[in-house]
């Protein structure tokens, strides 16, 4: 099916999963509860179109992190969530409950909270990895085309967010590849790895929030040739494999994953 899954169901369709009756859900799995579940605590109520689910591991950290008796539940609202990620606007509350689901604390109102906004402030740092860039917004933006296009064509970005800070690495071969010093004469291999999210939307799909990792690699080893260069989005891919994947990726450039 792809990472847009099956196409947009009929607005007036029933729900894949309704339960006709007076069915209820099975109990949730201790230490976490699922999506449309609510604390067991009149202080909260899930308004419609919000779901509910445990932290994801690129989510953003809440205070105190999780421990073995409690875990952080958020409450996420609008078209744009994942199972491990949404955009920070998406968040509307998030609260820590025990392993029965009581809640120990919270809610905690996020004042962000609203429509996925582009943020990418991470790339176009002055003082960042990609200042050597002479657009690096731009650029970001048409390595990230060409790498959906390889997915799909006709994919609609709503909103772009680089999640955490950008990776470069580049040497003269495939043995000294290290953080690079452009002033002065580039290496002939360079990698660059952007950890992104993004708001995304293929004709007869819902929209659907995307995350990983964008890689890019430019290989120039032969001054009368020109650059070969390659780009990719691998799909929920954690930012901490950064550093490996570009170190594959700059000695095999034409690699298909």
């Amino acid at each position: 099916m792809g990472i847009f899954g099956r196409r947009r169901r009929p607005a007036d369709a029933p729900p894949a999963d309704a339960v006709p009756g007076d069915a209820t859900p099975a109990d949730a799995v201790p230490g976490y509860a699922p999506q449309d579940a609510r604390p067991r605590s009149t202080a909260s109520q899930t308004p419609p179109g919000a779901t509910r689910r445990p932290v994801g591991p690129q989510d953003l950290p809440l205070p105190g992190g999780d421990d073995d008796e409690s875990r952080w539940i958020y409450e996420v609202a609008g078209e744009y969530s994942s199972e491990t990620w949404a955009p920070p606007e998406s968040i509307r509350r998030w609260w820590r409950v025990d392993r029965d689901g009581n809640e120990l604390e919270g809610p905690v109102e996020n004042e962000h909270f609203g429509p996925p906004q582009n943020d990418l402030r991470r790339a176009t740092d002055p003082e960042g990895p990609l200042s050597w860039l002479p657009d690096p917004e731009a650029t970001v933006r048409g390595w990230l085309s060409v790498a959906l296009d390889r997915i799909a064509e006709g994919i609609d970005v709503h909103w772009l967010q680089v999640t955490g800070a950008p990776l470069v690495l580049a040497g003269n071969d495939v043995t000294d590849f290290a953080v690079p010093d452009f002033d002065g004469v580039p290496p002939p291999r360079i990698g660059v790895a952007v950890p992104v999210g993004l708001g995304a939307q293929m004709a007869g799909h819902a929209p659907k929030v995307l995350w990983g990792l964008l890689l890019w690699v430019t290989v120039s080893e032969d001054p009368a040739a020109d650059a070969r260069q390659n780009v990719w989005f691998r799909h929920e891919i954690n930012a901490d494999r950064a550093d490996e994947l570009l170190r594959v990726v700059l000695q095999a450039p034409d690699i298909r994953f």
